[in-house]
């Protein structure tokens, strides 16, 4: 062997050592890609990021003998930005999987993404049902309740009480879209009917004209097929016009209520996983996680993304890697552990089965604290709510 070659192999495994080194130290990354800023940042965003980080600082912050790292990203309700984000942080973070929040146009966007690159999302805020159905992953679980899961358990209930008469308010876009048809298709099957609907844009700054819609059109009952600040409007707008028709609302989150106060909002129905003050273990949760986000109240997005996280770091040290799809059969697999929800299982489209709650927002004289916000009217269960995997379109059935 001549000296030359010699000195050129030692120089390559000098060069070498410190690269495999690094590949071993490297963080293991989780990404959150979410509305950190912008109408849906506070069922999300920032407490979204919290929630993670609290969930791997509970797991003891490595895994694979790895440090985990929690990185995060603003979509700014962009799907184009939200799927470039999705495939910067895979090709060139290193991300082992993704949590996408705000809204489900950029989720669906994301897990396009994270789909074709073979990576894991876990998807905690987004609420259209296409997460596992037409749009789901073989890499991905939902574990928000959709679209369907939302409608069905007001929907029925009203329509039983004597609501038959129903139109819709939609935000223009997938979850506000697959809400009102989710709705619609429960308000038949229950014998009530659809009179019509009305169209706005997210975000909108005004809805007199789709509440006057509304109210022309003779029905019993206004569904509010729409989230976040444009939900507070109607709501508000619907009070100051005196609206007499009954209002539905389907998705509503802690900040909203808040944000209306309970003079305004008392009264509403509201399905939902989690509440904080729900059992012992959802208060004692939430109070940690309101000692450190200015003790305002986590959303079922926010517990969500914390069992998401959990779930998916104990299937990955279960396998011993992150390759998504050694983890996501380890993930349907393995039990839901824990009363943050209840009654948990995942389904072979990833769809995460639990109790849904329906909730009365308290009047002010009820309330004992900021946070006293809701009390219980009744918890249906889960396996004869969400609609069956082979029913949800899903064309990658994982195998249990």
């Amino acid at each position: 062997m001549t000296l030359s070659l010699l000195r050129a192999m030692v120089l390559a495994m000098l060069l070498g050592a410190p690269a495999a080194a690094f590949a071993e130290d490297a963080p293991f990354r989780i990404g959150v890609i979410d509305d950190m800023s912008g109408v849906y940042s506070g069922n999300g965003g920032p407490g979204t990021v919290l929630a993670t980080k609290m969930a791997v600082e509970d797991f003891g912050g490595k895994v694979l003998g790895r440090p985990i790292e929690v990185i995060s990203a603003d979509h700014q309700s962009k799907p184009d930005i939200g799927a470039a984000l999705a495939r910067q942080y895979i090709e060139q973070q290193g991300v082992s999987a993704i949590i996408p929040g705000g809204a489900s146009s950029v989720g669906l966007a994301v897990q396009a993404i994270a789909r074709s690159l073979k990576k894991t999302t876990l998807i905690s805020g987004g609420y259209a049902s296409n997460f596992s159905g037409d749009g789901c992953s073989p890499y991905g679980t939902q574990w928000a309740p959709s679209t369907s899961e939302l409608s069905r358990t007001i929907a029925k209930g009203i329509v039983d009480g004597g609501g038959k008469k129903w139109f819709f308010i939609v935000a223009d876009y997938v979850f506000g879209k697959n809400l009102a048809a989710d709705a619609g298709e429960t308000v038949k099957a229950s014998g009530g009917q659809v009179v019509g609907q009305v169209l706005h844009p997210l975000n909108v700054t005004d809805l007199a004209s789709q509440l006057l819609a509304a109210q022309g059109s003779g029905a019993d009952v206004i569904g509010l097929a729409n989230a976040g600040p444009d939900l507070v409007l109607a709501i508000k707008q619907a009070r100051e016009f005196g609206v007499s028709a009954k209002l539905a609302t389907m998705l509503v989150f802690e900040n909203n209520v808040t944000a209306l106060g309970l003079s305004t909002a008392q009264g509403l129905r509201l399905a939902a996983s989690f509440y904080w003050d729900l059992n012992d273990e959802t208060r004692g949760w939430s109070k940690r996680f309101m000692a450190r986000n200015g003790n305002a109240v986590p959303t079922m997005g926010h517990v969500l993304a914390y069992l998401a996280t959990t779930h998916y770091l104990k299937a990955v040290a279960a396998v011993g890697s992150d390759d998504a799809a050694q983890v996501q059969v380890k993930m349907l697999q393995q039990p839901i552990e824990g009363n943050l929800i209840q009654h948990a299982h995942i389904q072979p489209n990833g769809r995460v089965v639990s109790d849904m709650h329906i909730f009365e927002v308290k009047s002010p004289q009820e309330s004992k604290s900021p946070a006293d916000l809701y009390k219980l009217v009744a918890t249906l269960p889960g396996d004869g709510l969400f609609v069956p995997a082979e029913k949800s379109g899903c064309p990658y059935l994982a195998v249990r």
